[in-house]
């Protein structure tokens, strides 16, 4: 089990243990068939939502989480499954395992749980390891963030649809990172 994996599962435990519930958000579904073999080996509950997951399995997962105070605990959300109109307002925690170069992808997965409904307060733990691509990748977020809300707000005319070269040579660069990391410009308050 990774560093992260392990924080992330006993995070998860900790939340279980004090009767609330978590949605665990990763872009990769092979990681999330390793989270669901630990949450059993630790007797923990949980239900996957991804894109082989059928909409009328889905509904079913979705009104047992929000609605069965006994049901499993824990869902687990595949990135891309999470940016479809799911309602997950029976979670208040949602642990975000790993980064994608979109902020609005992971900003989507969170609005599922910090929905119209939502009544109890919400937390957003994103894990960001130290000395990784995560670092740049931050960087790559806080740029597409500042470079949105240019947009939103008038001051730049610009389109991005994906990762330039200039983006990818950046992450990939084999040296080290030759900027000093910024805190998160106009993060959502959750």
């Amino acid at each position: 089990m990774s560093s992260k994996m392990r924080y992330i599962t006993e995070e998860v435990r900790k939340v279980v243990s004090q009767n609330q519930k978590a949605v665990v958000v990763s872009q990769w579904t092979s990681m999330l068939d390793l989270f669901a073999q630990h949450f059993r080996r630790m007797r923990i509950r949980c239900h996957l939502i991804a894109g082989s997951v059928a909409i009328k399995h889905r509904t079913e997962i979705v009104e047992d989480f929000n609605g069965n105070p006994d049901g499993a605990p824990v869902i687990l959300l595949s990135l891309g499954a999470g940016g479809v109109g799911l309602n997950l307002i029976g979670g208040n925690h949602i642990f975000i395992a790993d980064m994608h170069w979109n902020p609005q992808l992971e900003a989507q997965a969170c609005d599922r749980v910090y929905r119209v409904g939502q009544t109890k307060d919400v937390h957003v733990h994103r894990m960001i390891t130290q000395g990784t691509v995560e670092e740049r990748i931050l960087q790559l977020q806080q740029e597409k963030l500042a470079m949105a809300n240019g947009i939103l707000t008038g001051a730049a005319k610009l389109a991005t649809k994906g990762l330039t070269i200039d983006d990818l040579k950046m992450l990939f660069n084999p040296g080290p990172p030759a900027y000093a990391p910024k805190p998160m410009v106009n993060q959502p308050e959750f």
